[in-house]
């Protein structure tokens, strides 16, 4: 493996021009990523709007907010577009600039029908998922480029860094930005319609940087309308199909046997990311329960973002300082973490009077707080956020690093798409778990199961209030999941280690 002396050296060494070309490309790498962080400006106005426009409950509201990212989840369709079918000549120029156009659209869509006043959840539903699927696709070609030229490169992993550190300063931006509007729009000084339309804005300025500052070769003529016709040959494509569904079993098998690392890291990512979630749920109990306004939401969720940032930042020179941390000593200290802190996660539902807070309560003098209006669930939940955010977030780059270096370059717009829209598809997966367990537990049928429960040495909180005993319960099922990770990282491990792949954290290559 090279030092990092040897990688600055070989940079110095690069010519002008060379500088420039990574310059240009860095502003393709990065604008999407920017745009992706700025759609956080919807984040707090979204939870609200489904909370008291729509009127959803606690199981369904968080089912609407699982849903609106389907979106996401089509990434390998687009890849393989991306891939296989040119748009005006180009593979990735012409659908990075088209989809980016798109997403302001869609978005300008959504700030009508809000301006109209339209309450129909189902039609937000499509014109949400509309607007992410744009972006999906505008980001499975940036990262098909990414790949391509990191891979060459060898700088894949300084370069997921410096999107991710892009998409921090973006959504820790924007997402105090829709704290403050969505305060206004309580108060009836704006309305949702214009923080819609406001998220339309950023899109275009991808679609400007893929214009100016992609290049790629244009597909030879001939070669375009053999692609095309191949692709309105529909008779041709059922029978390819019907072929592919006779040999399926036997591919799949073969697929398997040929490409144990994408398995491995199928199943990584998998386990890695899932957990049921209930996060609109546990943000409607702050709002009702501890009395959580649009302005604290939106500064935590700021801070964190400023914390995600300077993570990314001090994890990226770490790993180039240090290379011999490997990535699974980061995703072990990860679960270690999780286990040590889990206690954390039940002091939202503890009572002021409860035992627990002696252990950390304290009061700030009145000329130090910034924040007198603040109670202290307020409080905990913004240090708690920024103290383990700043441990953990680096372990979500790390899937993506791994994809990068695993992936096949032949297929790089759909293999990448494929385990990142696996990634969506978990994060969605786990919010509609979230959503039916929680309706599970809440039915009449459940309450002998709750009683146990409220009996038991498990319920941390001494209550009786049922949401309250149900939020407790996901405490355990998210530690149980944390744990489960465990065998899947030491799984991908050993493959990665038989197939000789090496995981280069800081961008540098193996010598």
């Amino acid at each position: 493996m090279k030092t990092s002396e040897e990688n600055n050296t070989r940079e110095s060494e690069t010519s002008p021009e060379e500088r420039i070309n990574l310059s240009r490309f860095r502003w393709v790498l990065g604008a999407p990523y920017f745009v992706e962080g700025t759609m956080s400006l919807t984040e707090i106005p979204i939870l609200y709007f489904i909370k008291f426009t729509l009127e959803m409950g606690g199981a369904g509201g968080q089912l609407f907010d699982s849903l609106r990212q389907i979106g996401w989840f089509i990434k390998p369709v687009w890849g393989y577009i991306s891939d296989k079918v040119p748009l005006f000549g180009y593979h990735r120029k012409s659908w990075y600039v088209l989809m980016a156009f798109l997403a302001c659209v869609f978005w300008v869509i959504n700030a009508l029908l809000s301006f109209i006043g339209l309450k129909v959840p189902s039609v937000y539903l499509l014109t949400f998922n509309l607007a992410f699927a744009t972006y999906a696709f505008v980001d499975v070609v940036c990262d098909a480029l990414m790949v391509t030229y990191g891979r060459r490169e060898g700088k894949v992993g300084a370069f997921v860094n410096f999107q991710w550190t892009i998409l921090a300063i973006a959504n820790a931006g924007s997402v105090y930005l829709g704290g403050w509007f969505e305060t206004r729009i309580q108060e009836g000084i704006d309305h949702l319609w214009l923080v819609f339309l406001l998220t339309g804005g950023p899109p275009l300025l991808t679609a400007i940087v893929g214009i100016l500052f992609i290049d790629e070769t244009r597909v030879e003529v001939e070669k375009e309308k053999k692609e095309r016709a191949s692709l309105q040959d529909f008779r041709g494509r059922v029978e390819k199909a019907l072929r592919w569904l006779r040999t399926a079993p036997a591919s799949f098998r073969e697929f398997r046997r040929n490409n144990r690392p994408m398995w491995f890291m199928m199943l990584f990512i998998f386990f890695w990311k899932f957990s049921p979630s209930i996060g609109f749920i546990e943000r409607s109990y702050l709002i009702d329960v501890r009395d959580f306004t649009p302005d604290a939401f939106g500064i935590i969720l700021s801070a964190g973002g400023i914390t995600f940032l300077v993570s990314v930042l001090v994890y990226s020179w770490v790993v180039k300082k240090i290379p011999s941390i490997g990535w699974h000593h980061y995703l072990y200290a990860m679960v270690a973490l999780g286990v040590i802190t889990f206690p954390l996660s039940f002091y939202l539902y503890l009572n002021p009077n409860h035992p627990w807070w002696k252990f950390i309560y304290f009061r700030i003098p009145q000329w130090l707080n910034p924040l007198p209006s603040w109670n202290r669930y307020e409080w905990f939940r913004m240090v708690v956020q920024v103290t383990l955010g700043f441990a953990t977030i680096p372990a979500f780059m790390i899937p993506l690093t791994i994809a990068g270096e695993t992936v096949n370059l032949a297929y790089a717009g759909m293999g990448y798409a494929f385990l990142m829209s696996l990634s969506n598809v978990t994060n969605l997966f786990e919010g509609v778990v979230g959503a039916g367990l929680y309706d599970l537990f809440s039915k009449p049928s459940m309450r002998g199961l709750l009683d146990t429960f409220q009996a038991s040495f498990l319920n941390i909180a001494g209550t009786t209030d049922t949401r309250t005993l149900i939020l407790e319960m996901f405490v355990y099922i998210s530690l149980f999941f944390t744990l489960l990770t465990i065998p899947f990282i030491e799984l991908l491990r050993r493959e990665l280690d038989r197939r000789g792949i090496e995981v280069h954290l800081g961008g540098g290559k193996g010598a």
